[in-house]
């Protein structure tokens, strides 16, 4: 009887809640609304890709979030960080970097911390780690131990390990 009870209860709040949700049509929508609705629907990923300011990072992030971390790889059975830099310079801005965080440490022009702008490469423990500068303090880049992902420079970890900035656009 109680479990009777509270499956109905759990019904009406579920009814409740549906019958609170604003109508919309699609045509009321502008594109960036309908491309999020689209990529929610599509992924069960993620979704930061809104916190990337480049139309062309954006859409990189978007294909490549989640993406396991594999030394060395290059495709979404897995990929590291130099890798996700080279492929996505290519592909949002048609640049090839170099293939290693050792030879990508040296492209462009260093610039200061303070200077950051979108697209320009964060590295971090001794060089031996790259991301890219996406805005408002944060990176995206192929993490270890979580995939493709976004990170803040706020945060400890990224904070105490960062070793340069390049500008390469």
């Amino acid at each position: 009887m109680l479990k009777k009870i509270a499956m109905i209860a759990g019904l009406g709040l579920l009814t409740a809640c549906s019958n609170t949700q604003r109508n919309v049509s699609v045509d009321e929508r502008d594109d960036a609304q309908l491309t999020t609705l689209i990529g929610n629907l599509k992924t069960n990923r993620p979704h930061q890709y809104s916190a990337v300011m480049d139309k062309q990072l954006s859409e990189v992030y978007r294909e490549w979030v989640g993406t396991r971390y594999r030394l060395g790889g290059l495709s979404k059975l897995g990929i590291d960080c130099s890798g996700f830099t080279q492929t996505a310079f290519a592909k949002a801005y048609g640049i090839d970097l170099p293939r290693s965080t050792a030879e990508q440490r040296h492209v462009g022009r260093k610039v200061q911390k303070s200077e950051l702008q979108l697209g320009d490469l964060v590295f971090f423990r001794s060089n031996r780690h790259v991301g890219i500068y996406i805005g408002n303090n944060r990176f995206m880049h192929a993490s270890t131990k979580s995939g493709v992902m976004i990170s803040s420079l706020d945060e400890s970890y990224w904070s105490r390990t960062y070793t340069q900035s390049r500008r390469v656009l």
